[in-house]
Parts: C-alpha cells; structure tokens; sequence
C-alpha cells in the first residue's frame, strides 16, 4: 500500500501523539490489571478414563423443534439419541446449555445410568451489562447440575465463542474472568471457555489472554470449512492433478486443523499457562448450505461438502486426536486431550448452519459413521472450469 508523503512536522506531531497515546493505553491496561487476579495455579486434570472417549457435540432439535420457539426433543428422543451415540462408540458428549434441553440430557443420563460423560455449557447471550440476568439463570442452572450429577458432569465450559472478534454474543474478558472464577469456586469439575482458536492464540500481554489463566483446559474451535471461505488455507488444491484433488484438500484441511492446534499451544506456552488443549469443535459439511457474506469466496461450501469428505474429515480427525487405532489420545500437548466432533445430528431450524450432522434429522447415518471407505469418485472438489462442470461433478444440486 502506497502512503502519502508527509512533511517532518506533521510527522513528528504523528509520533509524539502516538507515543502519548500508547502511554497513556498502558497505563490504563496497568490500572485496570492492578486488581486483576492472579492465574489459578491449582490446575484441575482430566481424568484419562472420561477424556479418552470418543466425543461428540449434542444438540437434538428435530423437523419442527427449535430452541428459539421453545419446543424442545421430548425425553424419549433425547433417550433415542443417547442410546445412538452410545452404540456408536460415543463415550463423552458436550452440550451447549444447562437449562432446557442441556438439562434434560444430563438428567436422562443419570436417571437411565448411561455410561456417558458430559462437557457441560453454560450459555452466556452477552456481556454482564446487557445480559447479566440470562447469563446468571445459565450459571446457576450450571452450577446446580454439576453439583447435582458429578458422575456424570465431566467438565463445566463457561461460554461458547465468545470472545472471538466476530462473535454473536460477546462476552468482555474481564467479564469471562469474573464468570469463571466464580464457576470454578462453585464446582469440582474442570472448568474451560470453548472458543475459536484465535482468541486462544492470542498474544500473552492481551486483555483476552488474561482469560486463558483461569481455566484448567483449553477447548478451541477449529473450522477449516469455513476458513476456506477467507482463504486462509489452500481448499483449492490447483497443483494437484483432479484425480487427486479432493484427497489432497482434505489432506491440507487436517493439517490446517493442526497448525491451530500449534499455534494456541505455541501462545499458551509463551503465555506459561501449561495446561491441555482439547477440540471443543470441529467438523465439515455435508450439503454445501453455508454461507457467509463477508467471505471474498463466496462458493468455498459448494467445493467442499459432500458426505464422503465429511467422512475423511471425521475419519483423519479421530485418527490424529486419537490415534490410528482410536485408543492413543493425544496429552493436550503434542496432540489434543481430546476431540469433541460437530455434531451428531442435523438440525434443520439452523437453516444454513445446518448439515454438520453425522445422522441427519432423521438419524438415518451418512457417509462418516458407516464402516469402510469412502469412494473417492464421489468427492467433491474445487474446479477452474465454471458451473457446467461443476454441475456433472455434483457440486450443484437443483
């Protein structure tokens, strides 16, 4: 970018009023840190037995259910869908409230004796300001739960995606400080914030990472899906022959998932906050519905969901965060703690943000949970060559 030449003065008027300002930001971050208090140093650890299970995130709207409408899965369903995950080898699932339908899921596992574990969510709509109300129903309703079924509560996420830059509810990090220390004064279990991973990622000297020292574990979004759309990664894949273009894709997808991961562990580090590093998140689509309109890459969805790179996704995501043989889950350190799979069903009341599901709304299974390979002639993958041949390859559906 070309900038305008300016003359000394105005140049020195420029800095001298930038070093005041930069003053005058630091001493504001020095008062507003002087009451601020410390990192916990009694880090709580993950049981290995809970933490080696495979994950998945749960949510159970079905066809005309909806938590902006209030009708919620009946307990039957919920009973239905448990008893899914379980057979599927589902060990440990994370829900994203505590009142409604997070609590009913809590309660049917302790009232049936399910051996299944929770990460619980307390949903927090806002800051403390502006929803200080709602936030505190969550909290207690989170508290009164973990208290209630701590056999069954594994962990206590305080949050979900709020303090990334683009978040729909955010959250100020001295308010989160304030939640979470008052979460883990209140319960036993773990307590975390499940974030995007760039606010994990976030330079130590930050007011975000002030947050990270009150948690026992890092849980951190990963979306390569979506990253696409902002081309922070290379979906297309254009050196690579066809042939070979949509295993290649998934290929880079994982190993962008990866240097997430090692980024937020690189900044935790430097940070001295050695604790764990859990997926709260990840998946990919199935139908290509997604749709963001910020994105420069307005098509990334339609070059990328099909069942069959959900199920690479799925199958080379497990394989890292647990091993090639599924029982070798990584420390938190040089490999996830832990990886909690978006999601385990569709839900059609989220419209566009729809089609992450392992099942669909009508539990009938797609390409990720069914046993053996995928077909590669069936991937999707990206094409210079316009809409025609996107068309043949099935990257539009009419």
């Amino acid at each position: 970018m070309n900038t305008p030449r300016l003359t000394l003065p105005i140049r020195l008027i420029l800095a001298w009023a930038g070093l005041a300002g930069s003053l005058s930001a630091a001493r504001a971050d020095m008062a507003a840190t002087a009451d601020e208090p410390a990192p916990i140093a009694d880090i709580r650890p993950l049981d290995p037995a809970i933490w080696s299970r495979k994950a998945v995130a749960y949510s159970g709207f079905r066809a005309e259910q909806s938590p902006e409408t209030g009708v919620l899965p009946g307990r039957r369903e919920i009973l239905e869908d448990l008893t899914m995950l379980r057979d599927a080898a589902f060990g440990l699932i994370r829900v994203y409230g505590s009142g409604g339908h997070g609590r009913d899921v809590v309660e049917t596992i302790a009232r049936e004796k399910l051996d299944l574990r929770v990460q619980l969510g307390a949903y927090l709509s806002g800051s403390r300001e502006v929803k200080g109300d709602a936030n505190r129903a969550e909290i207690e309703a989170a508290v009164a739960l973990a208290n209630a079924h701590p056999d069954v509560v594994a962990s206590v996420s305080v949050g979900n995606e709020v303090l990334v830059s683009w978040s729909f509810v955010p959250v100020p990090p001295a308010d989160m400080i304030g939640y979470l220390r008052e979460v883990r004064s209140r319960v036993a279990q773990p307590v975390t914030v499940n974030d995007n991973w760039e606010p994990y990622a976030a330079g130590k000297d930050t007011a975000v990472a002030r947050v990270w020292g009150q948690i026992d574990y890092a849980s951190v979004h990963t979306y390569a899906f979506w990253d696409a759309g902002f081309n922070l990664w290379d979906f297309r894949q254009l050196a690579v022959p066809e042939e070979r273009r949509a295993r290649a894709m998934m290929d880079a997808a994982c190993a962008y998932a990866r240097s997430n991961f090692a980024a937020v562990r690189a900044a935790l580090d430097a940070a001295g906050r050695r604790i764990p590093i859990v997926i709260g998140e990840t998946g990919w689509q199935s139908l290509p519905s997604a749709f963001v309109k910020e994105a420069p890459v307005k098509d990334f969805a339609r070059h990328q969901a099909h069942p069959v790179n959900q199920g690479w996704y799925f199958a080379d995501m497990n394989a890292w965060a647990y091993g090639a043989d599924g029982h070798a889950p990584g420390d938190g350190f040089s490999r996830p703690a832990g990886m909690f799979y978006f999601s385990a069903f569709d839900e059609p009341w989220k419209k566009a943000d729809d089609n992450w599901g392992l099942w669909n709304a009508e539990r009938r299974p797609k390409q990720a949970p069914k046993a053996g390979a995928p077909s590669p002639g069936e991937a999707v993958f990206y094409r210079e060559d316009g809409p025609a041949a996107e068309q043949k390859a099935g990257l539009v559906r009419e």
